[in-house]
């Protein structure tokens, strides 16, 4: 086993075991991203990014709300300060 392989597996063997089940799904989803590139033909989509794995997951009501999101944070701080 590689030392990279050794290291990810002791971060897994720290996290609470109700955590784990988002690590598996992200593992599943660069699993078949590995798959479909050694797959891929030329003219093919472009493969997808992790941005776009995790797509599924976002609230849908948000996603208009990001693209202002870090100047809204950075704003609220010195506000705050």
């Amino acid at each position: 086993m590689t030392k990279v392989k050794e290291q990810a597996i002791g971060l897994l063997q720290g996290m609470p075991d109700d955590k784990i089940i988002y690590v598996l799904d992200i593992l599943r989803g660069l699993k078949g991203l590995v798959e479909s590139e050694s797959d891929s033909r030329i003219g093919a989509q472009p493969p997808l990014t992790a941005m776009g794995i995790l797509n599924e997951y976002a609230n849908a009501d948000l996603i208009p709300l990001e693209e202002d999101a870090w100047r809204r944070a950075v704003v609220k701080k010195h506000a705050d300060s």
